[in-house]
């Protein structure tokens, strides 16, 4: 049976986590932050301190994640951050979390650059 994008991104096995608790996140050592939006979505600004790799380069561009212990994952809206945090588990990273959307962390005040 062929599988749907909605399909994907709900069964990517991925924890979703609130913008409440990804901010409390923001900033602890060890922790990074990664922005998966393609580069003319980062014109309105990105999560302060995130590292940007457009998920289409994703699994070519992993360095700048090394020697995290938690990579907490967000695009536009948590689609592509779902499926960019299954490809990062699937490549050996242990704790990886979707925060959703670069919009909601702007609502909910976030800092951004």
């Amino acid at each position: 049976m062929t599988q749907t994008p909605s399909d994907l991104v709900a069964n990517a096995g991925i924890a979703t986590i609130s913008i409440d608790d990804a901010k409390a996140l923001h900033g602890q050592d060890g922790v990074v932050f990664l922005d998966v939006r393609e580069p003319a979505e980062l014109a309105g600004g990105k999560v302060a301190g995130a590292v940007a790799i457009p998920r289409g380069v994703l699994e070519w561009q992993t360095e700048a994640l090394e020697g995290a212990k938690t990579v907490v994952v967000y695009c536009a809206a948590g689609g592509r951050a779902a499926l960019a945090g299954a490809t990062l588990k699937s490549l050996g990273f242990a704790d990886v979390r979707n925060a959703g959307g670069f919009k909601d962390w702007v609502e909910a005040g976030g800092k951004v650059e």
